[in-house]
């Protein structure tokens, strides 16, 4: 196996002989064996492991033995523990994302310290057909059914055109030692439930089962890259980039296959609803579809894609009172002293100088959101506020709102000044703010 991972190395990834690479490796066989395997071609390694503490003991002596192993072969270790149970008290995700997450995480924060570009993984030929069939399952389309890719951005996968059996029957006859997860035998995780059941049964295929699954794959790679080739084609074609929507002629579709060009248009925007974009075509002018980043909507002949949720974190916090300050978002505010209240100006307000507190902050309006609008009695929702001023849907989850340091809203920008920070008779200092995009 040491001469076909070299051979596979030059004929796909030759920078790996020679340039630093990070080692991932969780004790386990496939990344002992990795981790032998580069030693014997390339010493310019660095070694690290994740200890998500989720086997009491058995994580703890993990992490030792990765660190030991790392130690015996002079190479540098680094590791990091995370409390993962605790932080899925505050995600809906999955332990097994979250892992997923925190490990790619901690991998690329090491990668970038150390200016290192390689990040190898231990994934195998095996763990490809367990996510094609995970994915088969979920209906997920040709791009799930691909399997696990060689590369991705600084990831690199150098096993993952060998077979569990390779690797394993490599580790026992070079006498190598790891740990063995017990997690794996549980069939409580999805993919040990595949792994268990189903492909240890496909192994026993008359026939070469892993040559042909391979064979399958290179297939499928190529059919999805002509289809992408095409896609794009039909997307400049047919698509109109605007500053911030994509727009798309509903006549035009008539060229295409309607529900294919579709799928492979919305799908990145995070839409999964087919049957509902679909009857979008037919639906009356200003109809919505929703996904958690975009919304989609009819507007006479055309569709129109738009984010909802541009720059969702977006705050400004604004220190001192005493210049411009230019945004992100290429919009500026400007602050002047002044001696008497601004009149018909929208995008200025006076407000009393010795009302605010710093910081200040620019912010988007959030749900919730509540201020006293000047000339209105009562508080008012924001949200309400901008709705009755004809504020649409779309455009409300980027209106800017100008917070005090306690939290008071000061300004909705562009549209009404709250009352508490207006200019009133024993008002001794008057500020002018103004925002400019």
């Amino acid at each position: 196996m040491q001469s076909k991972f070299e051979s596979y190395l030059k004929d796909n990834f030759p920078y790996l002989l020679k340039e630093r690479c990070i080692i991932c490796c969780s004790g386990g066989v496939d990344s002992v064996v990795l981790f032998h395997l580069m030693l014997s071609v390339n010493k310019n390694i660095i070694v690290a492991h994740c200890n998500f503490k989720l086997r009491g003991v058995e994580s703890d002596k993990d992490e030792e033995f990765v660190k030991k192993l790392s130690e015996e072969n002079s190479i540098k270790f680094y590791s990091k523990s995370f409390d993962t149970k605790k932080i899925k008290e505050h995600s809906n995700n999955s332990i097994q994302m979250i892992a997923r997450d925190l490990r790619y995480e901690f991998f690329d924060k090491i990668s970038n310290e150390l200016k290192i570009n390689h990040i190898l993984t231990a994934h195998h030929l095996n763990d490809s057909l367990e996510s094609f069939i995970i994915n088969l399952s979920r209906g997920s389309g040709l791009d799930g059914l691909t399997g696990v890719p060689m590369l991705n951005g600084k990831i690199k996968r150098p096993l993952i055109d060998f077979e569990k059996k390779e690797i394993i029957d490599y580790g026992k006859n070079k006498n190598l030692r790891w740990r063995e997860d017990s997690s794996n035998n549980s069939n409580s995780y999805l993919r040990n439930k595949v792994r268990n059941n189903i492909i240890n049964e496909l192994e026993d295929l008359e026939g070469n089962f892993f040559k042909n699954f391979k064979k399958t794959i290179k297939y499928l790679k190529m059919s999805n890259s002509l289809i992408y080739e095409r896609i794009n084609q039909i997307k400049a074609d047919l698509l109109k980039n605007e500053e911030d929507e994509i727009s798309l002629n509903i006549k035009s579709l008539d060229e295409v296959n309607k529900e294919a060009f579709l799928y492979y248009f919305l799908r990145d925007y995070g839409f999964v609803d087919w049957s509902k974009i679909m009857d979008l075509l037919d639906g009356e002018s200003g109809k919505k579809i929703y996904s958690k980043s975009h919304v989609l909507f009819k507007e006479k002949s055309k569709l129109i894609l738009r984010e909802i949720n541009v720059i969702k974190n977006f705050s400004f916090k604004i220190n001192n009172l005493d210049k411009k300050l230019t945004l992100e978002n290429g919009a500026y505010l400007s602050f002047k002293d002044v001696e008497e209240v601004e009149k018909d100006n929208f995008n200025i307000i006076t407000v009393d100088k010795g009302r605010l507190k710093l910081p200040l902050k620019l912010r988007y309006f959030n749900h919730g959101d509540s201020f006293s609008p000047f000339g209105m009695n009562g508080t008012k929702k924001v949200g309400k506020f901008l709705k009755d001023n004809g504020v649409n849907e779309l455009d409300r989850s980027s209106k800017l709102i100008l917070v005090n340091g306690d939290n008071k809203i000061i300004w909705v920008v562009g549209m009404r000044l709250d009352k508490r920070f207006s200019v009133k008779k024993d008002s001794v200092k008057l500020l002018n703010i103004e925002y400019l995009k």
